[in-house]
């Protein structure tokens, strides 16, 4: 038996390799939340800026027209629903790209992720496990971003068309902004500077991509860059099922998840094409768990 051959026989009887995926997914997630709740002062403050985020637009909402608003199409709630939902909304596109790509930097600087890359865990695998942890925090943090919205005064036009409809939404937005993650996260191997790139993302967003006004309050030149966003369309699509009362059969709704489906189709391949120069790049020089 040649090392190759030994090598695998020891791959194949080892434990690790036949744990379901789902159930070291599961590992991540429960460590993370320890991690997560070991730092209170840490937890706090993350509770804390969404309550204050959504108390500070409420207050902002006071002393704003709600005339621009429902021109754009958001027939119900006023300025302070259509702020909260992109308040809300926002910390999926936290969670795919800066979240999880400094969990990954944590994890080279703590000197950990060549360690948990050498067991059986592959790296498809643990990055999946990082962005499950973060997407249930960042809907737990949603969930009481709309509730203290509406017990300040938020409200909604919906039905169960809507609801539905906002839900497939969400996947959407989530899937659009995983792909990003993931360019990021194959830049941020082999650079070991990927935080420039994932703010510099984020300002952007918030920016233009009408997370606290409606875009036709810009200058059309940021106005067409916001349309290269997918949080654009998905907060328009999300707004339009829960301040209007439409879903995915209405015109604009419709249009909106079909640009987020081609942003999806033509995206993919060109994330995961940098993600593998980069993460083999990084095996191959030896650099993955430096920092």
């Amino acid at each position: 038996m040649n090392l190759e051959q030994l090598i695998r026989t020891i791959s194949e009887d080892s434990p690790l390799r036949k744990a379901p995926v789902h159930q070291v997914v599961a590992s991540f997630i429960v460590r993370d939340f320890k991690i997560w709740w070991t730092y209170k002062f840490w937890f706090t403050l993350d509770i804390s800026s969404i309550i204050l985020m959504v108390a500070t637009y409420y207050l902002f909402s006071l002393i704003t027209t709600t005339q621009q608003v429902q021109g754009a199409g958001y027939t119900t709630g006023g300025y302070f629903t259509f702020a909260l939902i992109g308040i809300a909304f926002q910390q999926y596109v936290s969670a795919a790209v800066q979240n999880v790509n400094q969990s990954i930097r944590d994890e080279q600087w703590d000197g950990t992720l060549e360690t948990i890359l050498s067991s059986a865990t592959d790296f498809n695998t643990f990055l999946l496990g990082e962005m499950c942890f973060y997407f249930i925090v960042s809907s737990s943090f949603l969930f009481i971003a709309l509730l203290m919205g509406y017990l300040l005064g938020a409200r909604f036009s919906v039905s169960t068309a809507s609801i539905i409809s906002a839900i497939v939404l969400s996947i959407l937005l989530i899937a659009a902004h995983m792909i990003i993650g993931v360019l990021s996260t194959g830049i941020i191997l082999k650079t070991k500077q990927g935080n420039p790139l994932t703010l510099a993302f984020s300002w952007m967003t918030q920016l233009v991509s009408g997370i606290f006004y409606p875009l036709k309050l810009l200058p059309w030149y940021l106005e067409w860059i916001g349309g290269l966003f997918p949080l654009t369309y998905s907060l328009d699509a999300i707004r339009l099922c829960l301040q209007a009362d439409q879903n995915l059969a209405s015109p604009a709704v419709l249009d909106d998840s079909v640009k987020l489906v081609a942003f999806i189709i033509l995206a993919t391949p060109i994330a995961l094409y940098i993600f593998k120069k980069g993460y083999n790049a990084a095996r191959m020089d030896g650099s993955l768990g430096q920092y």
